[in-house]
């Protein structure tokens, strides 16, 4: 049985996304479930030579200061982070979902790069602001930004490791902290690999309370409870849970509801969830008809038309090859729907992927058409194919294109992800397809 916080998050979350209002917070289970250390196994190597078992301290950034003031400095630490943190571990299916999702902005307190290269893997734009000089640059058009609140691997001079570090982090790196805040005031934030023992986590939530002393914004944590397996007694099992319970209640005072799994791997399946719901508000029109064949292309042209208007009127989101003929004219409704209801948003509404045309007398890259095909099966929920017939160049006869049957087969592999076809639609079938 599903539980009601699960239902609640895969209906709410999904929803701040399409509208542009869903953010995410990854923390460091998700680096640690790709193999790099927990913050303790991290500095483990360097209690040892002081002579403390990290283990045994749970303020370790009082160890990493002890380290620093030790040494005169802060270089072995710094090594430390480079050695074990500088390593590239797979990037994890959660982060590859991550990456196709409509997320513009994304914060974390980890040092790898594991979610650049997540992005980096379908040639997705990232900004990486690490250093509070950062905040000043330019963002590129078009790109999520991921906000590294403690800095970079790439950058250890600039990292927060220390107790000077956290104590000087509003005189150092405060710029951050009204832009969280002011993130997590509009936005609803999805909370991935984080433990609210945490500090950096727990000062997250306070500036939650400097702002709402009441009805704060909707946010959501997956985490797992503490399970029977974890501990060697029943006692001590009983005692986690009972103080997992209180610490979920609590949790609320910041708006914050907390999706419980059975075990990490349920992740990447609630996310999936969350992709084809994103993807369900996303309408595909396909197909192709020659401009050349004048008989009927006036048909085929207004079917088009009317199907990209149907979807603007039906608050949906419109995907596109911008072909010559159903594709200019589907984008021609979508476009005259959009204006009678008042608004624009083709930022995020229209999402076209136009199809390179060669010159005269050379052949398309086929590989290239390969990949906007399957890029725009993914990202779509619904396809409706219309016409589906090209001119011959050889005989200059009518023939079925065989690019819409690849667009179909694109789809159809990515069934697993909610495609719908419809083959036969007409006119009149489609409000109810729609």
């Amino acid at each position: 049985m599903v539980a009601a916080t699960t239902k609640r998050f895969l209906k709410d979350y999904p929803e701040a996304l399409i509208g542009g209002g869903g953010a995410v917070f990854v923390g460091a289970g998700v680096s640690m479930g790709a193999g790099y250390p927990s913050w303790a196994s991290l500095l483990t190597e360097v209690g040892e030579e002081l002579g403390v078992q990290s283990g045994e301290l749970h303020d370790l950034a009082a160890l990493a200061q002890w380290s620093i003031q030790e040494n005169g400095s802060a270089t072995q630490v710094r090594n430390v982070i480079k050695e074990q943190i500088g390593a590239e571990h797979a990037v994890p299916v959660t982060l590859e979902i991550i990456a196709r999702l409509p997320v513009k902005f994304i914060w974390t307190t980890n040092y790898d790069r594991l979610v650049e290269r997540a992005f980096g893997s379908v040639n997705r734009p990232i900004d990486t602001v690490s250093g509070a000089a950062d905040l000043a640059l330019r963002a590129t058009p078009g790109a999520t930004r991921l906000f590294k609140m403690h800095g970079s691997v790439e950058r250890l001079d600039d990292v927060v490791i220390s107790t000077d570090d956290y104590e000087l982090y509003r005189s150092k790196r405060g710029a951050f902290l009204p832009l969280l805040q002011a993130h997590l005031s509009s936005m609803s934030m999805l909370f991935l690999g984080i433990s609210f023992t945490d500090p950096n986590i727990r000062h997250v939530l306070s500036l939650i309370r400097e702002s709402f002393t009441s009805a704060p914004p909707e946010h959501f944590a997956i985490v797992r409870p503490p399970q029977r397996e974890d501990y060697t007694t029943d006692t001590e099992f009983e005692a986690r849970s009972t103080q997992h319970k209180l610490w979920s209640r609590d949790l609320k005072r910041y708006g914050l509801i907390v999706v419980e799994i059975d075990d990490y791997s349920e992740v990447p399946d609630l996310l999936r969830q969350v992709e084809r719901r994103v993807a369900a508000r996303r309408v595909w029109i396909s197909g192709s008809w020659p401009p050349e064949a004048g008989d009927e292309i006036a048909r085929v042209y207004s079917v088009s038309q009317a199907l990209g208007e149907l979807v603007g009127d039906r608050g949906r989101d419109l995907v596109s090859g911008a072909g010559l003929v159903v594709g200019s004219a589907s984008i021609a409704g979508f476009l005259d729907a959009l204006r009678s209801n008042g608004g624009w948003d083709l930022e995020r509404r229209l999402i076209a992927r136009p199809f390179p045309q060669p010159i005269l007398g050379a052949a398309p890259d086929q590989a290239q058409w390969a990949s906007l095909r399957a890029e725009l099966a993914r990202i779509a929920g619904v396809v409706v194919f219309v016409g589906g017939m090209k001119i011959d160049p050889a005989s200059g006869a009518q023939v079925v294109a065989g690019g819409v049957f690849e667009e179909f087969e694109a789809a159809r592999a990515l069934s697993s992800i909610g495609i719908q076809l419809r083959q036969g639609v007409g006119l009149l079938g489609i409000p109810r397809a729609l």
